[in-house]
């Protein structure tokens, strides 16, 4: 049995295709399984636990043509974008399935209609399985820790709190002027590892440089295994709706997941019985389905109704 999923991107979708990594590993022990995705996330299919065969997504003729050669008997595709019906097509699979998106029902809830809800990312997931499976039943996406070195010492502190302060788009991120007050009001023996891509190094400065005694800046400098190290040694992750929020997710950790522009009711809440979510549940909310670079009303009180005291009051008393 030669099975290939398709996730091209990004960080926290490809985390949550860990669920049907896994059923399926469980369906099919002795199968070969690909996962094609790009080269910068490649390193998750080895967290995934589930045996799986990375290959680097590229778009070139050789590439496609060499995915028709592999003979797959069954193609899922977790993406269903346009990129990803040319590698379905590439591959010829005996039997193929794509995952609902429910696009007109995320335009909906965007749209202002507050009755609907779409419960996870993962369920619509499911979808490209109930289409050829009878009672399909997930478990929620689980990383493994891996055996991996910190290339730093981490700080001798009473509450370790690893915070991701980035996101793709401005009205995902919680302001960082309430981030510099979270870490201003923060009590003695609290000490913040501030994370994140290479290109939020910048930003991880500028509040490490507001409160250089209680906080460290590690931007950039961890490979993902890494990060779940370093995760996993905290007490508490803080991120808005990001991809590290569902890395955090993944390994059960007491976690802050803060949403603006975006909203839970969408399917992007962290599968984690350990989250704390945080939404300020405007009726301008969700305003879009992945961010944007700047408020459509002006306001932006999705984000800055949220009180830095909040965040430390969840952290003081479940983290």
């Amino acid at each position: 049995m030669k099975i290939l999923i398709i996730r091209l991107s990004s960080l926290g979708d490809i985390v949550l295709c860990q669920s049907i990594c896994a059923w399926l590993r469980k369906q099919y022990p002795l199968a070969e399984i690909d996962f094609i995705c790009k080269q910068q996330f490649v390193e998750l299919t080895s967290l995934m636990g589930c045996g799986l065969n990375p290959i680097v997504y590229q778009k070139t003729l050789i590439s496609h043509l060499a995915l028709r050669r592999r003979r797959y008997d069954l193609v899922i595709d977790l993406h269903n974008k346009f990129s990803s019906f040319l590698v379905r097509l590439a591959a010829a699979a005996k039997s193929s399935s794509v995952y609902n998106k429910q696009r007109s029902k995320r335009k909906a809830i965007v749209a202002g209609d507050s009755k609907l809800a779409i419960s996870s990312t993962v369920e619509l997931y499911k979808s490209a399985l109930d289409k050829l499976y009878l009672n399909v039943q997930l478990e929620a996406p689980r990383l493994e820790l891996p055996q991996q070195e910190l290339p730093f010492l981490l700080p001798q502190a009473s509450k370790l709190v690893m915070l991701f302060p980035g996101a793709a788009h401005f009205t995902k991120m919680y302001p960082k002027d309430s981030y510099k007050q979270l870490l201003k009001i923060s009590p003695s023996g609290f000490h913040y590892l501030l994370a994140g891509a290479p290109n939020e190094f910048e930003l991880c400065n500028e509040l490490q440089r507001s409160s250089p005694e209680n906080s460290t800046n590690i931007a950039g400098l961890l490979s993902f295994s890494q990060i779940l190290v370093a995760i996993k040694a905290c007490d508490c992750v803080i991120s808005s709706d990001s991809g590290p929020m569902h890395l955090a997710a993944a390994l059960e950790k007491p976690q802050i997941a803060i949403f603006g522009a975006t909203h839970p009711r969408l399917g992007f809440a962290p599968q984690n019985p350990h989250a704390h979510i945080l939404c300020a549940n405007l009726d301008c909310q969700p305003c879009s389905l992945h961010g944007a670079e700047s408020c459509p009303r002006g306001h932006f009180q999705c984000m800055l109704s949220i009180n830095p005291q909040s965040l430390l009051n969840i952290m003081q008393s479940s983290c």
